[in-house]
C-alpha cells in the first residue's frame, strides 16, 4: 500500500502524491464502440497507416481506373462541340442531343469491363484489410504483415465472389442512369418517368453497396457460406437501414475530397488522406459499427462467440459470475477454482508469437482438464434431490398444464 504519510524536505512533501487506484484505471479503458473506436486511432496510429498503405497497394488500381474515366471524359468534352453553333464564322454541326450522355455510357462499359478484371487483385487488400482491422477491433495482438496475409489466406475467396457480384450490380445500376439519362436529352416529354427510373437506381446502388460492406464484416467475423453471407448482408442491411446509412456516410467522408474537381485544393487533400489513413479509417468506422450490430443482436445465438470485445463493461466480472453460478452449477458440475493441475501460462513483459501460442495451448489444456472433470462428475449433483427439484419444476410445471389441457 502507498503510504500517505508525507516525510522528508519541502521538496518531498511537494512532489508526493497518491497513487492512482484501479478504478481510475478502469475509468481510462474504453466503455463503448465510439470510444474504442477513437482510442484504436489515436493510439494506433502508426498500424492504421501501415494497414492503409499495404492495402491502398492492392486497391490503388480501382483509383485510377476511376481516375481515368474523369480524364477521358474531360477530354471527351474539350474534343467534341457540346453548345450550338450560331454560324458566326464557325464550322456548322449537326444536332448533338444526347452526344454527352451516350459518350459517358460508353466510357463507364469500357471501366466495367476492366473492373471486373481488377476485382481478382483487388479482392486480395480487401480480404487482408478487413481482416487486419477486425483484430484491431477486437483488442488482439495486431502484427500488420502477417495478420494481412493470414487474413488473404482465410478470406479470399469469399471476398472475392462478393466483390464480382457487387461489381455486377454497380455496373448494372449505373448503366441503367446513364440509358436514363440519354433518355431525358432525346425524349424531353419522358423526363419525370425516368428522373424516376433514375431515383430507384440510385436507390438500389446505395442498397447494395451496405449488402456488399455487411458481407465483408460477416465474412471475416464467422464461418459463413457464399450464399448465406448474401443472405445475412442483406438482412442486416434492411433491419438496421437507418444507421448502416448513418455509420456508411460517416466511413465515406473521409473520400468525398476526391469528389471535388481534380487540381483543387480540397482534391488534394482528399488524395493526401487517401493515401495516409482514409481507407484504414473507412475500415475502422465500418467495423466497429457491425462489431456493435453482432454484439447486440448475433452473439448471444453463436456458440462460443464472445461479446463486448476490447470494452470495459463495470462489474462486468461481477456478473459473468453470477451468472455462471446461477446457470450452470445447478446443471453440471463446476470444478473447484482452487484446483491447480492445469495453470495458465503468465506473458512476459515483451513477448514474442510463440510466447502466445503457449498461452493459447495452456488456455485449451485448462478447458480439456475442466470438461474431464464434468464427465467424471457429471452424476453426483442428480444426488441433491432439491437441487434436482428446482430444475425440473419448469419442466414438470409445463407437462402438468399439456396433460390438463388434453383432459379438456
Amino acid at each position: 500500500m502507498a503510504n500517505n504519510n508525507k516525510k522528508g524536505g519541502l521538496f518531498s512533501k511537494l512532489t508526493q502524491m497518491p497513487e492512482r487506484s484501479e478504478d481510475y484505471a478502469r475509468k481510462t479503458l474504453p466503455t463503448n464502440r465510439w470510444s474504442l473506436g477513437w482510442d484504436l486511432f489515436r493510439t494506433n496510429f502508426g498500424k492504421i497507416v501501415k494497414i492503409n498503405l499495404l492495402t491502398l497497394l492492392f486497391v490503388f488500381p480501382l483509383f485510377f481506373l476511376f481516375l481515368l474515366n474523369a480524364v477521358n471524359l474531360s477530354a471527351s468534352a474539350e474534343e467534341y462541340p457540346f453548345s450550338q453553333n450560331l454560324g458566326l464564322g464557325y464550322p456548322t454541326y449537326p444536332g448533338i442531343t444526347g452526344l454527352a450522355e451516350t459518350l459517358n455510357y460508353n466510357n463507364n462499359i469500357t471501366t466495367f469491363v476492366y473492373a471486373f478484371i481488377l476485382v481478382f487483385y483487388i479482392s486480395i487488400g480487401v480480404a487482408g484489410g478487413f481482416y487486419v482491422m477486425r483484430n484491431m477491433v477486437w483488442t488482439e495482438g495486431v502484427f500488420v504483415g502477417s495478420d494481412f496475409w493470414a487474413g488473404v489466406k482465410k478470406n479470399y475467396k469469399n471476398v472475392l465472389l462478393s466483390s464480382l457480384l457487387f461489381t455486377v450490380f454497380l455496373a448494372t445500376t449505373t448503366l441503367s442512369i446513364n440509358l436514363s439519362d440519354i433518355q431525358i436529352a432525346n425524349n424531353p416529354n419522358l423526363t419525370i418517368l425516368f428522373t424516376i427510373l433514375k431515383v430507384i437506381s440510385y436507390a438500389f446502388l446505395v442498397f447494395f453497396i451496405l449488402v456488399y460492406m455487411w458481407m465483408l464484416t460477416l465474412n471475416v467475423t464467422y464461418e459463413l457460406k457464399f450464399t448465406k453471407l448474401i443472405k445475412n448482408g442483406v438482412i442486416f442491411a434492411l433491419s438496421l437501414l437507418p444507421f448502416s446509412l448513418f455509420f456508411g456516410a460517416l466511413a465515406f467522408l473521409v473520400f468525398t475530397p476526391l469528389l471535388a474537381e481534380m487540381g483543387t485544393l480540397f482534391f488534394t487533400i482528399g488524395v493526401l488522406l487517401t493515401l495516409t489513413f482514409g481507407l484504414s479509417l473507412f475500415m475502422l468506422i465500418w467495423m466497429n459499427y457491425s462489431t456493435w450490430a453482432f454484439d447486440e443482436f448475433v452473439n448471444d445465438k453463436v456458440a462460443g462467440a464472445k461479446k463486448n470485445r476490447g470494452i470495459y463493461k463495470k462489474n462486468e466480472a461481477v456478473k459473468d459470475y453470477t451468472v455462471s453460478t446461477t446457470t450452470v452449477i445447478n446443471k453440471r458440475p463446476v470444478k473447484p477454482i482452487t484446483d491447480y493441475d492445469v495453470e495458465i501460462v503468465e506473458l512476459p513483459t515483451t513477448f514474442s508469437r510463440a510466447d502466445l501460442q503457449r498461452l493459447q495451448e495452456s488456455k485449451i489444456a485448462m478447458i480439456e482438464d475442466s470438461d474431464r472433470y464434468v464427465e467424471e462428475h457429471k452424476n453426483e449433483y442428480l444426488e441433491d434431490k432439491s437441487a434436482v427439484d428446482e430444475f425440473m419444476s419448469g419442466e414438470e410445471d409445463t407437462n402438468k398444464k399439456s396433460k390438463k389441457g388434453k383432459k379438456k
